[in-house]
């Protein structure tokens, strides 16, 4: 009698696991969702544009254009409310835990020269839904204790060559 009721119980056990195939962990055999944050997703290869920048609780009127190349690096394009080129950024990407990029590099003018040299800026990426959505958190950008928030779609509209 036990062993049956046992059996009954683990045969009716669901596996958990990312179920959106669209996931880099996604779990074929999975039968239950176990978390929405479980599933992870891969932002290399892939330009990410912002649809929304808020400032200290103020929306940015700015927008910009990432481009991660699969080697690690990143490249930035940043335009004005009126969709004035204003410059671009090359940027080493590193990651100290799950969730968590610095940005190292220089951002440069349109014409070339130096904007800011050797610029660190660390982000959190706070929010993942799916593959094609996230919201990043920056800790001390621009100043200390500001709170500045990025949500970013993955682009339809630009590849990595369009890179200026």
């Amino acid at each position: 009698l036990f062993l049956t009721v046992s059996l009954i119980f683990s045969s009716c056990k669901k596996e958990e696991g990312c179920m959106d195939s669209a996931a880099t962990n996604y779990n074929a055999d999975a039968d239950e969702q176990d978390d929405a944050s479980s599933c992870m997703y891969a932002i290399s290869g892939y330009v990410w544009e912002t649809t929304s920048i808020v400032l200290n609780g103020s929306s940015v009127a700015a927008s910009e254009l990432w481009y991660f190349n699969n080697d690690g690096t990143v490249g930035t394009e940043t335009y004005d409310a009126t969709d004035t080129y204003i410059g671009y950024g090359l940027w080493d990407v590193n990651s100290s835990a799950a969730n968590v990029f610095t940005f190292s590099g220089t951002a440069y003018n349109p014409d070339g020269s130096i904007n800011q040299a050797n610029v660190s800026v660390t982000c959190n990426v706070d929010i993942m839904t799916n593959a094609t959505n996230m919201t990043w958190r920056y800790v001390n950008y621009p100043t200390a204790s500001s709170t500045y928030v990025k949500t970013l779609v993955r682009s339809n509209t630009y590849s990595l060559s369009d890179f200026k």
